[in-house]
């Protein structure tokens, strides 16, 4: 199963305020139509019927991410995530492997801060028929002892694995929030022997529930999601509550024998929902999100001035947005293999708190964020990931028109606005690797 830890789509959803107040011309785009109901058990669905695939794909989401963790069972959603597919009630975990496996079907299932997601994909001439294996798999889960225990070697691997770059994105996170956003999304290795089958039963059924739930799709029309969500028959239990995220900031580092030095430095950026939403979009592709040519040099402001501080080694940064439903965080990631990161982060730290902001390069960046928009249009796992994080954080999803015409409305006043918020922020810095020469907040 694949996980997907970092989920920062640039602009998943805008309320509607964030471009009924703004009235610029869009570009003549549309995107496919999508249909929503709430259902009577109080779940949402979501779906895209008439997008040109063969292939049908179909996500069941819960708010049951990281956040909604406890201190004592730290990490379980990981748990839960990386046991999916296991023996349920009904079916070993042979049966839903070799079904699954002749019917042609991929299943995976994805978590982040706030939520976990079961995604199936088949042939639509299959889909059905795969849909029984999905459906037991969810709402049936047993968490077999035994079956826990032999996966405790792949949940070891799996953190054996994680990339430097997500290790320091998680400990920015930590160092801004401390708790709730700023919960891990892996699994502690001292929970890893401690959480067993009662721990993830009680977790599913407390966070698996109709309140929690959104089922989305790409390909299958919102009745076959009706039948989907019958089918399911989910609990009728409470919805999803926790403390709103408070912003901290502060500053953590991990020590590695690595060559390299990473870096995350952040300041309170703006929830899904907030008006500002298209403005941060705007501004983090203004400070560049690496090069659009392979092998190139990136065009954005944070780039240019590293550049401009004569870098002698390695480098690679990149500008960083992530929307939550009730926070956000705003910065940039950096990468470098020298032996002295300090020239190298005080430049990409004043690039930060003071960027160029002008009207060529606002229009070089929405230029680029509509582009990526559309690029992920075009793709029916893209559409399926933009309406489901929609979903979650707004319950709607605003036509892909619309946020093309958030995009176009953005002011360079706007971008200084925000630039001018996320300069105000107190910042947060993590460190991972090789961070022996790395400043200290109060250096910067």
């Amino acid at each position: 199963m694949s996980m997907s830890t970092l989920k920062t789509p640039v602009m998943n959803n805008f309320a509607k305020r964030c471009y009924a107040s703004k009235t610029a011309a869009a570009l003549s785009i549309k995107g496919p139509q999508v249909q929503t109901k709430k259902l009577p058990n109080n779940s949402l669905a979501v779906a895209v019927p008439d997008y040109p695939t063969k292939i049908g794909r179909v996500s069941v989401t819960f708010l049951a991410g990281s956040r909604y963790e406890d201190p004592e069972n730290a990490g379980i959603a990981h748990l839960v995530r990386s046991s999916a597919g296991l023996s349920t009630e009904l079916s070993s975990t042979f049966a839903i492997i070799r079904n699954l496996g002749h019917l042609g079907t991929n299943y995976y299932v994805s978590s982040d801060r706030e939520t976990i997601t079961y995604t199936i994909e088949a042939h639509k001439d299959n889909l059905v028929s795969s849909l029984k294996y999905f459906i037991e798999s969810i709402s049936n889960q047993s968490f077999k002892p035994w079956e826990l225990s032999d996966n405790l070697k792949r949940v070891q691997y799996e953190l054996l694995t994680i990339p430097p770059e997500v290790r320091v994105l998680d400990l920015a996170h930590k160092a801004a929030y401390r708790n709730t956003l700023g919960n891990t999304v892996f699994l502690p290795k001292y929970n890893i022997k401690k959480l067993g089958s009662e721990h993830l039963l009680y977790y599913v059924k407390k966070n698996f529930n109709n309140q929690n739930a959104i089922i989305s799709s790409v390909g299958v029309d919102v009745d076959t999601l009706v039948h989907i969500s019958e089918d399911l028959n989910l609990p009728n239990g409470n919805a999803n509550s926790t403390t709103k995220a408070k912003y901290y900031g502060g500053d953590l580092r991990k020590s590695k024998s690595l060559d390299a030095t990473y870096l995350a430095v952040v300041g309170e950026g703006v929830s899904y929902k907030d008006s500002q939403s298209a403005s941060y979009a705007v501004l983090q592709y203004l400070l560049g999100k690496g090069s659009s040519v392979k092998w190139g040099v990136g065009q954005g402001v944070l780039e240019q001035n590293i550049l401009k501080a004569n870098c002698p080694d390695n480098f690679a940064v990149s500008a960083l947005n992530f929307n939550y439903s009730d926070s956000g965080l705003f910065g940039f990631l950096l990468a470098y293999n020298g032996k002295d990161v300090s020239n190298v982060l005080k430049a990409a730290v004043q690039s930060l708190r003071s960027p160029t902001v002008t009207e060529t390069e606002v229009n070089r960046a929405k230029k680029q964020l509509i582009f990526s928009l559309v690029s992920a249009s075009e793709s029916s796992v893209g559409v399926l990931e933009n309406i489901t994080h929609q979903a979650v954080t707004s319950g709607q999803v605003l036509p892909f028109e619309k946020l093309i015409a958030a995009v176009e409305a953005v002011t360079v006043e706007d971008v200084k606005k925000a630039a001018s918020k996320v300069a105000g922020s107190k910042l947060s810095l993590a460190g991972y690797g090789n961070v022996a020469t790395t400043p200290y907040l109060d250096n910067l």
